[in-house]
């Protein structure tokens, strides 16, 4: 295995693990509230902390990222998440049962955490991994992810039944201890870049990211597309147990089943890309899947209630579709932004990415059913086959990935 094979697997190893321990935990302290209050605002409050400060701080952590030593930070990242978990473990043994405002406080600590990792993860990539390969590892990569979707509800369900909620959440610090063992173990490399000897200000150099990210046509196209996608996309998951019960009249397993179909669509789509690695132009595959995508969601809306199985194939479709756009957005970016700005701009663009989803849920929540389950799917169709045209439609997007745009963006 080469070297930098040997630290992208040694990376995403102590990833993986610390994805699945997080993902169970959440998915633990989502029940608990569920099964104590049953409320739909708890939930939705509990959703928008777990969502909201990752989006927010995600406009000034990439800073961070592209100034400090982003391995050095992961391991922060992590510990901090992990000291949140062991706090709850200790105030669950303490007050047997943790108070609600406490879960929420946590959820928000945790995603804070996140809005710092996230940015290191994706831009330390580059580092290591060869640009002709990026595309492949952004496959694997969110195939590690989806995996840890897979199997996180089944474990959380078994460990919620059977053992204490602070056991649960002690494994979430254990993943973070994994995590950054692994991450000493890769020897990432250091970045280098002409800012080092120059003093940090925050709001000067997220300016300077934010500049370079309007000073690029197609990159700031893209992401106000990604924008809309998100919006779109974003609470057509959290309908699908809705559209199951309520629409097609099926009942709890029902909805597992298609949320198991998109997952497994999802795994299958990235494990594809890791293989393959896609299209020479990567444009060509994400807009092709922007259309796959709408193109399900818009076959939704006129599906009649007996047609159950249809749905759930719909669902693998979009599963299957999902990771050409979002993994191949960040090989791009990763690709064509330079080192001493990556971090910058992927956090600038997971911002309106991951604010754009509340925007989505709000509509959703006023409007949804008002207009129909089958409509807002077909709704949201049509708005992803929006994104799909305006990336033909617009110049600088379409062409962006074409042999003469090779170009790395740079500041200055």
């Amino acid at each position: 295995m080469t070297t930098w094979k040997r630290q992208f697997a040694v990376l995403w190893l102590g990833q993986a693990v610390s994805i699945l321990t997080s993902s169970i935990s959440q998915y633990a302290l989502i029940w608990d509230l569920t099964a104590r209050t049953g409320s739909a605002a708890v939930l939705s409050l509990a959703s928008m902390a777990a969502l909201l400060p990752q989006g927010v701080f995600s406009l000034f952590t990439g800073a961070v990222a592209d100034r400090f030593d982003r391995r050095k930070i992961m391991a922060l990242a992590d510990g901090a998440i992990g000291l949140v978990s062991l706090a709850l473990v200790a105030g669950g043994l303490l007050l047997g049962e943790l108070p609600i405002p406490v879960i929420m406080a946590a959820l928000a600590l945790r995603s804070v955490g996140s809005a710092f990792h996230a940015p290191c993860l994706q831009a330390v990539t580059p580092l290591i991994v060869p640009r002709e390969r990026l595309s492949q590892c952004a496959g694997w990569s969110q195939g590690v992810q989806t995996l840890s979707l897979l199997l996180s509800p089944a474990l959380a369900a078994v460990l919620f039944a059977a053992v204490p909620l602070s056991l649960i959440i002690a494994l979430d610090a254990l993943g973070a201890a994994f995590a950054i063992s692994f991450l000493l173990l890769a020897r990432l490399p250091a970045l280098r870049t002409g800012e080092e000897r120059a003093p940090f200000r925050l709001l000067d150099d997220c300016r300077a990211g934010y500049a370079l990210l309007r000073s690029q046509g197609w990159l700031w196209q893209l992401c106000l597309i990604c924008g809309i996608f998100s919006v779109a996309v974003v609470p057509v998951s959290s309908l699908f147990p809705l559209m199951c019960m309520s629409y097609f009249g099926g009942t709890a397993v029902s909805a597992s089943v298609v949320e198991t179909a998109y997952s497994l669509g999802m795994l299958s789509g990235s494990l594809l890309l890791g293989l393959w690695g896609g299209t020479r132009n990567r444009m060509t595959a994400m807009t092709a899947a922007l259309f796959a995508m709408g193109g399900c969601l818009l076959a939704v809306g006129w599906l009649t209630p007996a047609a159950f199985l249809a749905f759930t194939g719909l669902a693998l479709g979009m599963g299957l579709a999902s990771p050409f756009f979002n993994s191949m957005f960040t090989a791009l970016i990763q690709e064509k932004v330079e080192g001493g700005y990556l971090g910058r701009v992927l956090g600038l663009t997971s911002a309106v990415m991951t604010l754009a989803g509340p925007v989505g849920l709000a509509a959703t929540a006023l409007f949804a059913e008002r207009v129909g389950l089958g409509r807002w799917f077909a709704l949201s169709g049509a708005l992803t086959a929006l994104c799909g045209v305006l990336c033909l439609a617009l110049p600088a997007v379409r062409g962006c990935d074409v042999e003469k745009s090779q170009a790395v963006c740079t500041g200055g």
